[in-house]
């Protein structure tokens, strides 16, 4: 019997420390990043701002946060750079960034659209969106902002879409 309840304790012990340590495990999404990445805002006119990935990077040279920390760094030393967002329970949700606001659409409803080169982030449905943006392919993210892939010469195209 004692031998039972030792083991039951144990297991009881694994498994709390599981539950303890997992989810930090799979918190954030670090990544190492040097090199420059492009951030376009499809205002009129297109605003477009070439960012220092290593000034983005925290001391350990990895950002967390995909593309919010890149947005960050811009709202932190960008006059004018604004933006808005809302934290859902999968990451950020952009509801308004400079003067793309989708509740200023009328017909319809409107949303941030986000737009990558970086292939490995494309949304691959069906009803995924490409654009060329001055000779390089850009697709419809299918990543929230926030687990964005951060890497050198990559472009990030953020525009308003309607439905």
């Amino acid at each position: 019997m004692t031998r039972t309840k030792n083991i039951a304790r144990l297991l009881t012990l694994i498994l709390v420390l599981c539950m303890v340590i997992i989810p930090f495990a799979g918190c954030k999404k670090t990544q190492s990043v040097n090199g420059y990445c492009t951030v376009v805002i499809a205002t009129e006119p297109e605003k477009a701002y070439k960012v220092n990935l290593d000034k983005v990077a925290g001391e350990d040279g990895t950002v967390s946060n995909g593309l919010i920390a890149v947005l960050d760094y811009l709202k932190a030393n960008e006059k004018d750079f604004t933006y808005e967002s809302s934290d859902t329970g999968y990451g950020a949700f952009l509801t308004k960034i400079l003067t793309l606001d989708p509740s200023t659409i009328t017909d319809g409803y409107g949303y941030i659209l986000l737009m990558t080169s970086v292939e490995k982030d494309f949304d691959v449905s069906e009803w995924a969106v490409e654009k060329d943006y001055k000779g390089t392919k850009v697709v419809t993210s299918g990543l929230g902002a926030s687990s964005m892939t951060i890497q050198d010469g990559a472009i990030y195209y953020i525009t308003l879409a309607t439905y």
